[in-house]
Order: structure tokens, then C-alpha cells, then sequence
């Protein structure tokens, strides 16, 4: 039998080369600390013993980020706000280490309790990556959009049209919004085409509110702390939401699924979309889910991984890759056509 730590320590510098290739040297030092800590029975081995156990997929290094972090925003841990990004700190991970380290000591109970509660990534920056598949729904039926969305976590890519996005071919969205991706495409979308959005809704097993100081702070504490371009998007999504809140159902994607499809609907184009979120379904929940959107015969828009870039699908066809917050589009089908 492999040994418990050599899993665990696996997963967390396996997270760690990932937070160096999308731009977060400091989640990355911090992640190669915790796995030598944990290969020497340290706090983190405490904090971790046990989530072994679950599927590689299941995030587990993002899942003990997300509760220190929000531990430093939440203003429990000031001697370590002092080298966090998020907060003003200076971004030093050597610095920075120690009073991790003891922060796994002292808030042990507390950070085991929120990693067992998973992670909950609503990353806004998914939206530049799915939009071009939106458009590309709206401009082959011509018809209005009913969006429908699984893992919706707080539910702030439903609101994809209440954004801004800019290229150097052109610009889609709201003008005026807090959300605006300036840096998002190396290759856009055609953005000379309208979409309008009659009806959204989403599910997730613990949906969060981020309307609520609770809510918002569950989201930012899953926002690596130095990326703080991805933390401004963040917080301007927050506020559209505010005006804006979008409905969402507690429950899993194939009961949601089930319901939502069970009868056809006239005079829209419906989209089953996620992002990132298949890794989290087991095998049983998955052929429900499929079997359900095939029946059904709608649109299913998808952005997952297939390292070490991320590939959107419609219907299963390639329409472009992105890294995994959303970052670097490239668009492959038909992108410079109206």
C-alpha cells in the first residue's frame, strides 16, 4: 500500500508546478514547503491525514490554500496578511512560511473543517473562454439563449453578458461594466455577433451566495493570493451580482438536468454549459448527465482540461483552448468570419 504522504505530497507539488506555469510564484513556494512539512509528519500531515483517500481530482492543494487564505482575509492571521499579496503584503513565500506553517498549528481544527468542505473556484476569467461558444450558439440558430449551468458555485458565469470584453480585433458586452477583460484573447472569438440571454439558471451541491459578506469571502479566499488581477475580476463580478442575482438550485447537475430538460422548449436556444467541473462527478453522475443533454437534443458548451491547455467544446466539436482561468483564448473555428 502506497504511504498516505507520498499521495498527499504528490498532489501538492503537482498543484505547485501548475501555480508556477499560470503566474503564482507564491502559492508555488508555499505548496513545496507544505509537501517537504508534510513528508516530515508536520502540521500539514495533520491538517491532510485522511483526504488520501479521495480522488486525485478532488483539488485537495487548492483546498488547504483556500482556508488559510481566507483565515489572512478574514483578519485572524495579521503577522501572515503582512506577506500576502491579497491583503498588501510584500509576496514573500520564505517569510511567509513559518507563519503558515503555525497557522496549520494553531488554526488546525478550523483549516481541516474548511478543507473538508471542498473547494469552491467560481472563476470569472472562464467567461472569455466560454463567450465565443455562446456567441457561436446565437449566430448558427439565430435565436435567444436559456443558459443553464452546472457547478455554478455562486453562479457569477451566468452573468457572461453583463461583462466586457476587449480585444485588438474588437470589443463585446457591457461597456460600463466592473468586469472587463482587457488581456484575456490571443485569439478572439468573432465579437461582431449579438446574443441575447432570455433565462439562466444554475445548480451546485453548496451554492454560494456572494451577494453576502460570508458568500464573498468563501469566494476571494479561493483566489491565489498574489493573482490579484484575477481577485479584481473577482470583485467586480461580486457587484453585478449584487444588481443582478441569477437563480440557483441546490442540487446535483443530473437531478437539475432531469428537471430542467424534461419537457422541450419553443423559440430559444437552450445551452447546458461548465467549466472545470467534471473531474469533480464520478462516473454514474456523468453518463446521467450525458444522457440527459443527448435526449434532450440542446447545445452543450464545455470548457475542461486536456493539459496543459484547457479545450472549449460545443457539442463535443473543438471551438478553441485557454489556459485555466480563462486566460490566453485561442479561438479555432471560423474566428476572423462574421
Amino acid at each position: 500500500m502506497q504511504d498516505p504522504r507520498d499521495i498527499l505530497a504528490k498532489r501538492l507539488r503537482w498543484q505547485a508546478r501548475g501555480c508556477l506555469v499560470l503566474g503564482s510564484p507564491f502559492y508555488a513556494a508555499l505548496l513545496e514547503s507544505a509537501a517537504e512539512d508534510l513528508e516530515r509528519d508536520g502540521p500539514v500531515m495533520d491538517v491532510l491525514e485522511g483526504f488520501e483517500n479521495e480522488p486525485a481530482g478532488a483539488a485537495i492543494a487548492l483546498r488547504l490554500m483556500g482556508p488559510v487564505h481566507r483565515l489572512v482575509l478574514d483578519g485572524v492571521l495579521p503577522g501572515l496578511a503582512r506577506h500576502y499579496p491579497s491583503t498588501g503584503g510584500d509576496g514573500d513565500p520564505v517569510a511567509a512560511w513559518p507563519l503558515f506553517r503555525q497557522a496549520l498549528i494553531d488554526q488546525g481544527a478550523t483549516v481541516r473543517a474548511l478543507v473538508r468542505k471542498g473547494c469552491q473556484t467560481n472563476e470569472v476569467g472562464r467567461s472569455a473562454a466560454l463567450l465565443g461558444g455562446f456567441l457561436e450558439v446565437a449566430h448558427r440558430t439565430g435565436l435567444p439563449l436559456r443558459i443553464l449551468e452546472v457547478g455554478s458555485s455562486a453562479g457569477l458565469n451566468l452573468a457572461w453578458d453583463r461583462y466586457r470584453y476587449e480585444s485588438a480585433e474588437g470589443a463585446w458586452g457591457e461597456p460600463a461594466s466592473p468586469v472587463r477583460f482587457t488581456h484575456s484573447f490571443e485569439f478572439p472569438p468573432p465579437l461582431n455577433r449579438t446574443a441575447e440571454v432570455v433565462e439562466r439558471k444554475g445548480c451546485d451541491l453548496n451554492p454560494i451566495d456572494p451577494t453576502t459578506d460570508l458568500g464573498a469571502l468563501t469566494l476571494r479566499s479561493f483566489v491565489w493570493a498574489d493573482q490579484l488581477a484575477r481577485m479584481a475580476l473577482l470583485d467586480g463580478a461580486i457587484e453585478v451580482a449584487r444588481t443582478f442575482p441569477v437563480e440557483l438550485d441546490r442540487a446535483n447537475a443530473a437531478d437539475f438536468l432531469e428537471r430542467e430538460l424534461a419537457s422541450p422548449r419553443d423559440r430559444v436556444a437552450t445551452v447546458v454549459f461548465h467549466s472545470v467541473f467534471m473531474q469533480y462527478v464520478d462516473e454514474p453522475l456523468r453518463a446521467r448527465m450525458h444522457a440527459c443533454i443527448e435526449g434532450a437534443g440542446v447545445f452543450y458548451l464545455t470548457m475542461e482540461p486536456a493539459y496543459p491547455v484547457f479545450e472549449v467544446r460545443l457539442n463535443g466539436e473543438l471551438l478553441g483552448t485557454t489556459m485555466a482561468h480563462g486566460t490566453g483564448v485561442r479561438w479555432n473555428v471560423n474566428s476572423h468570419s462574421p
